[in-house]
């Protein structure tokens, strides 16, 4: 266990005070800033922060604008526990997440937009123009949030119509030559009906990292553009009605990661299906974009040599919610629905290099090289022995990957909770799921024209050597109940039950290509009579197993192989707990939580097992949350898991052609301390400041091959047992810390307020965060492990006498310090070892913010 000691410190203090959640502070008369009580939702009802006997932190539009908190990577600088990596779009809270975003997969953290649930995190990155809060829960939260909150959850309010006309205006401009604008109007359109109109546009010309090619630089470059429209309604006395719909396009060169590795200069590559790219740079007469040979990511981390730039779309992204409140005399009745539905689409280089083509040199004579067009002698020993009726190929290793995602989702949920004011408060609901998610990936390579038209099988107009497809639809159902009940006026109990079903059902289609791999077929020994070969028949699985719903079939007209996939899962989950608040500035819990996230598929690879079970999570938490004179909230918990089952994707080899399938870790644990404090010692002077360790491990996790070191060579490799067919040797995972388990964090923040009386008020406001060491692979090995980096942040804040009218100045990692937020490694063979990606941070940005109410 690492650093066990500071947990057994930290934790004595968490007992005498603590819980989470950062507010706003108002001004007193004697001179000392006394801080705000912020309402939240976290228990499916309005309570203070500071009452809650859960483990959440609160960010108020006010307080994004104060710390320059503009999407969920900046949350995760100033939240215990939460950790974002933007580069794949993963969230998790206490080591608690989602390993993979293939489909049949279920994320750990759940996403809310105004209660409704939300599939993607895309709603907790709004512009606070227009998020009134955000709210982080950490732990389990499966009784009141349900499926794939095993981690913890994340709900983004609205900033709703208002009772009077407002308008409001921004416009941004930033370095990278970037520009935003932002408007809206809200206000009565009639006696009990209010509307809002909103919407923005940003555009940045100018990418994060240089494509020294000659490409345009990526990372950041794009725009994209979002509009919504609210109806808020009292429609009788007690019987309320909001509706919001809203809609997104953008345009993007989306780089989120870079090699710091060299060029693995092999013939064919671990786990290549063509010859490799940078093979080229050792043969004369090569012809690429730009002029670098090696690659540039080894000096410069930020930058790159491609021939094909990174580009992503999202289209036809929709959206609907509504809730609707029937307030009766002592029971509300709520219904939240939501309806999404999008188009992604993505294309990005996939061979890391900048090599257009080069000739592949021949192998040397031998007459039973067992070339099969040939007639068995290999083409060297023609042009040695009966003449020119051979050459050596050509290589075009344009190598690209395109990624789509087709979604579309119903959720809805419908409560009855008690609203007296009696001992005992209760709450009810039903909730219902759908989705349909279509994803492809394609693996492409179309400049080499024998991909598109393989020997003896159908033609590959596509150019893919790897097409990967899934069609998955799941429903989920819930019923669930929650009480609390006040024991005596300072010791409340709670209890609750929810009951959960998932059913996945869908299909699957995969196809594989290689060219010049294949013994009698190879590119050194048939030259440039090497066909393209469809290996898919050979690669495929055609056993039963778990979820399997059908035999294998192949497509004679695509040559895609396809089967069908279904299954269900169900579980119970809950929370007990205990609270004692013996003042109004005291708030200390005791709470246990049952977890629980569907089991799944790893579709899209017709794989032996593509099926992994439930995860299941047993969470003890003891916390507490302590204000002292109205100036000073400390706020801590410390908690431990118990984690069975956890859903993890490892890489395998079958028949030749390398996988990735899900497996169950059998029994995992993990424990930690979070602790958030805000202090005002002075009318003008805040001080914030959060802390989280977390430490965990696998228990029982045997026996696996770690793909980037299939021979279990590298340093802190743990080898078990003999050898498979192919010599790769197995590992356990005991003792390993589970993926993206953050082991140390912390954020400052420290804002000074400076009067200018009929000019208005100055808030100058500076940020630090630091982050540790974290491995982000579940083989803790140096090329998993992102290193510790730290950001500083300065924003100021001019607002006017009447608060009409406003300048926001910011610069965002002051020292342009390079951060990461993943890492993975694989194998190399020349030179050998492994080679590191990094999913990187953005550098330093600075702008300006100019914003007028009306």
């Amino acid at each position: 266990m690492r650093k066990a000691s500071m947990l057994a410190a930290v934790s004595a203090f968490a007992i005498a005070a603590s819980g989470q959640g950062f507010a706003q502070v108002q001004d007193e008369p004697d001179g000392v800033r006394k801080l705000d009580r912020v309402t939240v939702t976290a228990v499916k009802r309005e309570q203070d922060l500071n009452d809650v006997p859960v483990s959440v932190t609160a960010f108020t539009a006010d307080l994004r604008e104060e710390l320059g908190l503009d999407n969920l990577s900046d949350f995760a600088r100033f939240t215990p526990s939460l950790a974002f990596s933007a580069g794949d779009d993963r969230v998790f809270i206490r080591g608690i997440g989602r390993q993979t975003n293939t489909n049949g997969s279920d994320p750990g953290v759940a996403t809310y937009a105004d209660g409704i649930y939300d599939a993607s995190t895309a709603a907790v990155s709004k512009s606070d123009f227009f998020v009134e809060r955000v709210e982080v829960l950490r732990g389990p939260q499966g009784t009141l949030y349900g499926r794939n909150s095993i981690g913890g959850a994340i709900n983004v309010l609205s900033k709703r119509p208002t009772d009077t006309f407002e308008g409001e205006a921004r416009l941004s401009i930033g370095n990278y030559e970037t520009t935003e604008v932002q408007a809206s109007v809200a206000g009565p359109l009639a006696k009990g009906l209010r509307g809002k109109l909103a919407g923005s546009y940003r555009n940045q010309d100018e990418g994060f990292f240089d494509n020294v090619a000659g490409g345009p630089a990526e990372a950041g470059a794009g725009e994209i553009s979002y509009f919504e429209a609210q109806l808020d309604a009292d429609l009788s006395e007690n019987f309320s009605l909001w509706l919001k719909a809203d809609t997104q396009n953008g345009r993007f060169n989306n780089r989120t990661t870079n090699s710091a590795s060299p060029y693995d200069m092999a013939p064919v590559p671990a786990g290549f299906l063509t010859p490799g790219p940078a093979f080229g740079y050792l043969q004369p007469g090569f012809t690429q974009e730009g002029t670098a040979t090696s690659n540039p990511g080894v000096n410069d981390i930020r930058k790159f040599s491609v021939d094909t730039p990174t580009t992503s779309k999202l289209d036809d992204n929709y959206g609907l919610s509504a809730v609707a409140t029937w307030n009766l005399d002592n029971i509300d009745i709520k219904y939240l629905g939501g309806y999404r539905t999008y188009f992604y689409d993505s294309l990005r280089d996939d061979d890391g290099t900048s090599m257009l083509s080069y000739t592949f040199p021949l192998d040397a004579a031998s007459p039973a090289a067992g070339e099969v067009l040939l007639g068995g002698p290999n083409c060297q020993w023609y042009l040695e022995n009966i003449g020119p009726v051979c050459a050596a190929a050509t290589v075009f290793p344009q190598r690209t990957f395109g990624y789509s995602e087709d979604k579309s989702f119903f959720s809805h949920e419908l409560t009855a909770q008690s609203s007296d004011d009696s001992d005992f408060w209760w709450i009810v609901g039903a909730y219902m799921y759908d989705e349909d998610f279509r994803q492809e990936s394609h693996f492409g390579n179309k400049a080499q024209p024998e991909i598109s038209a393989p020997l003896g099988a159908a033609a590959n107009p596509s150019g893919d050597f790897v097409t990967a497809i899934s069609d998955m639809e799941t429903t989920s159902y819930a019923l669930f109940g929650q009480a609390d009940y006040a024991l005596t006026d300072t010791v409340t109990l709670t209890g609750g039950l929810r009951y959960s079903m998932d059913k996945k059902s869908g299909s699957e289609w995969l196809r594989i290509i290689s060219y010049g791999i294949i013994p009698g077929f190879t590119i050194g020994g048939s030259g440039a009579a090497t066909p393209a070969l469809d290996l898919t028949a050979a690669s495929v699985s055609y056993a039963s197993a778990a979820g399997v719903a059908s035999a294998v079939t192949i497509d004679p007209a695509t040559g895609r192989a396809t089967r069908d996939l279904e299954n269900e899962w169900n579980a119970l989950s809950g929370v007990a707990g205990i609270q004692w608040q013996p003042n109004d500035d005291t708030n200390y819990f005791l709470r246990y939580s049952r977890g629980y996230k569907s089991g799944g598929f790893n579709a899209g690879g017709i794989s032996q097992f593509p099926q992994t079970g439930e995860e299941l999570l047993d969470a003890f938490e003891i916390g507490a949350k302590k204000s002292f004179g109205g100036n000073l909230q400390v706020n801590a918990t410390a908690y431990h898991y118990s984690y069975d089952g956890l859903q993890v994707p490892l890489d395998v080899e079958e028949n030749g052609v390398r996988l990735t399938r899900f497996f169950n870790l059998a029994d995992s644990s993990a424990q930690g301390f979070e602790l958030e404090t805000i202090w005002s010692p002075t009318d003008v002077l805040r001080v914030m400041f959060s802390y989280a360790y977390n430490d965990s491990e696998v228990k029982d996790g045997c026996c696996f091959v770690d793909v980037a070191d299939p021979f279990a060579l590298q340093p802190d490799a743990n080898p078990v047992g003999q050898s498979d067919a192919s010599g790769n040797q197995y590992q356990s995972l005991e003792g390993q810390m589970l993926p993206r388990t953050v082991p140390n964090k912390f954020g400052l923040n420290v804002s000074y307020d400076i009067p200018l009386g009929e000019k208005g008020d100055l808030t100058l406001s500076g940020n630090y965060s630091w982050l540790d060491d974290t491995y982000h692979g579940v083989f803790n090995r140096s090329y998993t492990q992102t290193p510790s980096s730290d950001q500083v942040d300065l924003i100021g804040v001019w607002t006017s006498s009447e608060e009409a009218y406003r300048v926001v100045g910011y610069v965002k990692n002051l020292f342009d310090e390079q951060g990461f937020d993943g890492s993975t490694g694989t194998a190399s063979y020349l030179p050998f070892g492994v080679s590191q990606t990094y999913y990187l941070t953005a550098p330093r940005t600075f702008g300006v913010q100019l914003q007028m109410h009306f």
